[in-house]
């Protein structure tokens, strides 16, 4: 598929697969390609099928872009699918679709009602048999001059009824297209035995359609008693059954997890899913199209700023609907159309803390008392996991689920063992950090040795921590998780150490396919780190 500029027009373009070229060839098809702005094409199967989107917006072009592409998708799947029969009952139902489409394309802005009178007369011309070779009926109400040149300008009624009944069976001529258009979205092949009995259904509810939309063009929009007599399409069992955008997610964390991905994934994408059903209404992905996610996109801006939407909910969306188009149960990814331009920060200081900042936090976490009726882990943690940070250039998470067994002697250095088997790493691989002399000069082995077995830290202290740096460092353009991350990187660089060592150290990784050749020992990073200059407080250590 692609779409290539005719004088900016984009162009549809759809190459055929080779085994289902001969049996569709000529063939020719309705796409329906969106209901705000109808885009009504009937196109011809070939080798290929390519027609003009007839637009020069981008977002409109790429929706019917993909609605077209998946609408032809289906008619090629089921080209080579079994035929099937239904129930009298199923194929009403099926027709009701002709109906409801009808119906959402034109209800908010039938136009003039003389329009309908002539496209309601040539469908009941063509089901009572009383025309031959009537023109194909493609949703629009557009064959004035022919219904004129077939019943002249009278009373279109008595026009019709002075035609005999039953001469000529032109179902198909008149009805086909808009037959194979319900076939199609369904995914049903039906047995050709009872393809015109099913043509007569469709063509019934296009007249009631016809009807209804002649009456809301005069002013009526009272309710159809006639759109009441379809039964749910859910009850057609030939419909695959529906794909689940949960059951999506579930299949995805499945084959996520087995590769690695943490659980904060699990929950972060979860949420992501969750808010776009809600916004959606519906939990079918199939029903998902790329005018959804645009809305869903515009209702998260009112709420989100465009990096929390960028960065939170479209990771997740994203992953599970490409996971879905891997594994061949969508044609496309509709989160795709979404684009956000990157927001221009600007910067009016370092990311990283000062030197008065960073002492700032270490006196406080040093004198840090523990509150009344405060666990003694959350106290632990908003003493101990900023001045981790500080010497490691860690995450504050990372170092909030070290376990006591994590820190422990190797290579004749105590390192810190910061690992995925204790919690969320970003990178999902462990890493040795040896420990800052200054941190065991301030007791952090000691308080280990008389921690009890397990988590060192209160689990969900995270927002406590940071809210407490918070009080100490209040300016806001420099975070209370990064902070240490930016400022280890900065303090690295003006010592001039080797770039990939000071990576290994934060868990960077490494930025190209040489420089992960080889290990960095951990007498390599404890030379680094021992080089780190001394945090300044008030206590002479």
């Amino acid at each position: 598929m692609s779409t290539r500029a005719r004088s900016s027009i984009p162009q549809f373009r759809v190459r055929v697969p080779t085994k289902v070229v001969a049996p569709l060839r000529g063939k020719r098809v309705l796409l329906s390609l969106g209901t705000e702005r109808p885009f009504i094409k009937v196109v011809k199967i070939g080798s290929d099928v390519s027609f003009s989107l007839e637009t020069d917006d981008l977002l409109l072009a790429a929706a019917r872009q993909a609605n077209a592409l998946d609408h032809l998708r289906r008619l090629f799947e089921l080209t080579e699918a079994e035929p099937v029969t239904l129930s009298h009952k199923a194929l009403v139902a099926l027709s009701g679709e002709a109906y409801r489409i009808y119906n959402e394309i034109h209800s908010d802005s039938p136009g003039d009602p003389g329009p309908w009178s002539f496209h309601k007369a040539l469908h009941r011309a063509a089901l009572e048999g009383r025309i031959q070779s009537p023109p194909p009926a493609a949703l629009m109400p557009n064959e004035a001059m022919t219904a004129l040149a077939v019943f002249g300008e009278g009373d279109l009624t008595a026009a019709v009824n002075a035609l005999p009944a039953g001469q000529f069976d032109s179902l198909e001529e008149r009805f086909g297209l808009i037959g194979d258009w319900v076939l199609i979205r369904q995914r049903i092949h039906l047995a050709q035995s009872d393809r015109r009995r099913f043509l007569h259904l469709v063509g019934t509810a296009a007249l009631d359609a016809g009807w209804q939309l002649r009456r809301n063009a005069e002013g009526d929009y009272s309710p159809d008693p006639k759109a009441q007599r379809f039964p749910s399409i859910e009850t057609v069992t030939a419909i695959k059954p529906k794909l689940k955008i949960t059951e999506l997610f579930g299949a995805w964390w499945q084959e996520a997890k087995a590769t690695g991905r943490s659980k904060k994934t699990h929950d972060v994408y979860k949420g992501a899913i969750d808010r776009l059903i809600k916004h959606l209404g519906h939990d079918d992905a199939g029903r998902v199209t790329e005018q959804d996610m645009l809305s869903f996109k515009a209702a998260r801006l009112e709420v989100v700023t465009a990096k929390s939407l960028k960065d939170g909910d479209l990771p997740g969306i994203r992953s599970v609907f490409g996971w879905a188009v891997d594994n061949r149960k969508l044609s496309n990814n509709p989160a795709n159309v979404i684009k956000i331009k990157a927001e221009k920060k600007i910067r009016t200081r370092s990311k990283g803390f000062t030197d008065q900042e960073a002492g700032a936090i270490f006196n406080s976490c040093l004198s840090y008392a523990q509150k009344p009726k405060e666990d003694a882990k959350t106290a632990a943690a908003k003493r101990w996991a900023p001045l981790i940070a500080a010497y490691t250039g860690c995450r504050i998470a990372e170092a909030l689920q070290l376990r006591k067994e994590d820190i422990r002697k190797e290579a004749g250095h105590h390192v810190f063992d910061l690992n995925p088997l204790a919690g969320s790493i970003k990178s999902g691989t462990y890493r040795l950090v040896p420990v800052h002399q200054h941190l065991i000069a301030l007791g952090l082995l000691r308080f280990v040795e008389e921690s009890g077995d397990g988590a060192l830290f209160a689990k969900g202290s995270y927002k406590r921590v940071v809210d407490f740096v918070r009080t100490v460092v209040t300016d806001g353009r420099v975070q209370p998780n990064h902070g240490w991350r930016h400022r280890f990187k900065t303090i690295s660089r003006n010592l001039g150490m080797d770039h990939r060592i000071v990576d290994c150290i934060q868990g960077h990784a490494p930025r190209t396919a040489g420089e992960d050749y080889g290990d960095v020992s951990i007498q390599a990073m404890a030379r680094a780190i021992a080089a780190i200059p001394r945090i300044t407080t008030k206590r002479s250590t």
